[in-house]
């Protein structure tokens, strides 16, 4: 892959498929954890990684592009890009994303059902996406 800029990466077919495996693998994570009453702030972590590979992987297959570093507000600008109706679930789960990592507090039932809903339809939209071309 070779840099586009400071904040995204040129991607193909097969690191959009990747990411795509890697979001999946992320969501059943949580799933499983949730199964067998694992703790919520590491579901909540899992669902976080599960959304944000996912928007990786929409975004490679669409723009051929994702983005990478640690600024969250570059990522929302290239999920925007690729399709702004899946913005608002990336926004919430990056929002959350110390909270859930390091953050002492347990992570509410109520809050993990919300990001359980975005991750959840992060990950349904990568699942539908064309691979790139």
């Amino acid at each position: 892959m070779t840099p586009r800029s400071s904040r995204t990466v040129r991607a193909n077919a097969q690191d959009a498929a990747l990411r795509r495996a890697r979001a999946i693998d992320f969501w059943q994570s949580a799933e499983d954890l949730s199964e067998l009453g694992g703790d919520p702030n590491s579901m909540a972590s899992l669902y976080i990684l599960a959304g944000i590979a996912a928007s990786d992987a929409i975004c490679a297959s669409k723009l051929g592009e994702h983005s990478i570093g640690e600024n969250h507000a570059d990522a929302l600008g290239v999920l925007r890009r690729a399709d702004p109706s899946l913005v608002a679930s990336l926004q919430r789960l990056l929002s959350r994303k110390t909270e859930a990592g390091y953050g002492g507090a347990a992570v509410s039932a109520q809050r993990l059902a919300e990001l359980r809903r975005a991750a959840e339809r992060l990950v349904q939209a990568a699942r539908l996406v064309p691979p790139a071309r």
